[in-house]
């Protein structure tokens, strides 16, 4: 075999040699995705499970379920406000209930003196969890 040949050869071995080990890296990233996929399987189907429920939840809950440090339901509130989700009045604009975010409910209210009042209540969906989740974690909240 001459010099030419050889050079040849031994540059497409060391070819193949760099080759088959990315491939054998990306098989263990393949594997280990895999893995984690099998792994977050039960928490996906919950999510979605809870993502399409019609229930309906108040802010306190909204809270207690997403448990950031520092986020009561005052700091959510507040932080609704600020980002123009929320009104003064903490009633949502119109755009977030019609994506489906949050929904307004009438409640009757007796006063001392007899009179009826009808207040408007801010109730969050499923699906404006989620929302006020990812609002939450852009604005900087943890829940570790």
């Amino acid at each position: 075999m001459d010099k030419e040949t050889e050079l040849l050869l031994g540059e497409s071995q060391n070819f193949l040699i760099k080759l088959t080990e990315r491939l054998n890296i990306t098989t263990r990233a393949l594997e280990s995705a895999n893995e984690k996929i099998k792994e977050m399987g039960p928490k996906v189907e919950f999510y979605d499970q809870v993502a399409n429920s019609e229930d309906l939840i108040e802010m306190s809950e909204v809270a207690k379920t997403l448990a950031f440090n520092n986020f009561g339901r005052n700091k959510i509130f507040q932080l609704l406000r600020v980002d123009s989700i929320l009104r003064q009045n903490n009633q949502p604009y119109q755009n977030y209930v019609d994506q489906g975010y949050f929904k307004l409910i009438e409640q009757k209210v007796e006063l001392p003196n007899s009179e009826i009042k009808i207040n408007l209540k801010t109730l969050v969906t499923q699906k404006g969890l989620d929302f006020i989740r990812k609002v939450i974690i852009q604005s900087g909240g943890s829940n570790e």
